[in-house]
């Protein structure tokens, strides 16, 4: 039973906490000041059309999904967002995450553990199935460099066997 907690103290922190090394900012802007309407609207504005339509942007990489799901991974746990957390797992490993003692114990390891920070430090990508080494810090567990598999099937998930 201890050997399990720890297991799943390793992955909830590790797994959670792989990507979250992205910083965000917000600025400040001064406020507009709004007019008042008039009786009689101005008539609209007709933009001339557009030669062509601009491209879509490119897919992203699989390098870069991967990272996005284990951010996704990982932001879910922090905020104990199950539903979400469960999203980013491969539906074997889903499976493993109904509700009842495994699910109490991920929930009890989060609550006792804290938040967890990780950064991607690799990525080894072989057809379908990817690695991903992380630099990790837990809040109770401290540092550690786990590593998770994921597989390709509706998007990247998150797939420890």
């Amino acid at each position: 039973m201890i050997a399990s907690r720890r297991w799943y103290a390793s992955i909830g922190s590790l797994l959670v906490t792989s990507v979250l090394v992205t910083s965000c900012s917000s600025s400040l802007t001064a406020g507009t000041p709004v007019t008042e309407h008039s009786a009689s609207p101005a008539p609209p504005a007709v933009a001339p059309p557009s030669p062509a339509a601009p491209e879509p942007p490119p897919p992203s990489s699989d390098d870069d999904q991967i990272r996005q799901t284990v951010q996704a991974f990982q932001d879910a746990y922090n905020t104990q967002n199950w539903d979400a957390y469960k999203e980013q797992m491969c539906p074997a490993m889903r499976d493993q995450f109904t509700d009842g003692p495994v699910m109490d114990l991920l929930k009890k390891t989060r609550a006792d553990g804290g938040l967890t920070r990780a950064t991607v430090s690799a990525v080894d990508i072989d057809g379908d199935v990817a690695t991903v080494t992380l630099d990790s810090q837990n809040e109770a567990s401290g540092n550690l460099a786990p590593t998770l598999r994921l597989e390709r099937g509706d998007g990247w998930k998150i797939c420890v066997r």
